[in-house]
């Protein structure tokens, strides 16, 4: 019963935050184009409001508790996180992206350093690539 209220809670708070999305003040010429400053808000709000009626209406109960050890890993990513966002400022965006995904990757068990290094390479590559010089949108450190 707790599980199916939790979901319901989730659910309001997923149409509210849609519905919220709505609410975002805009030009006339923004309101106009396809995609504006509601766009995204509108869409993660409609996809979590969506899983979570599926959820509250399939009659699977949850899965058992999660073991211990997942939980530590859980915990480590969070920390990991909470580190990468305190090292923005001291690193750029980029850098610290491509720490957080090396330090991720040895936190949940990856040990071969050509998978790790790619990684942490080549996302914080593409990202700078396609955000900074293709669309042209400067972030700023």
């Amino acid at each position: 019963m707790a599980y199916r209220l939790t979901l319901l809670g989730l659910l309001l708070a997923g149409l509210a935050y849609t519905w919220l999305a709505q609410q975002i003040p805009m030009d006339p010429w923004t309101a106009e184009e396809l995609i504006n400053a509601r766009t995204m808000p509108t869409v993660y709000g409609a996809l979590l409001s969506l899983t979570l009626l599926i959820l509250l209406l399939r009659s699977i109960p949850p899965v058992a508790a999660v073991p211990a050890g997942r939980l530590v890993r859980g915990a480590g990513v969070a920390v990991l996180v909470v580190a990468f966002a305190a090292l923005l400022g001291p690193l750029n965006l980029w850098m610290g992206l491509g720490l957080l995904l090396l330090a991720t990757g040895w936190w949940l068990g990856e040990r071969r350093w050509l998978p790790l290094l790619s990684l942490a390479i080549s996302v914080p590559l593409l990202g700078f690539l396609g955000i900074e010089l293709g669309l042209g949108v400067y972030l700023p450190d």
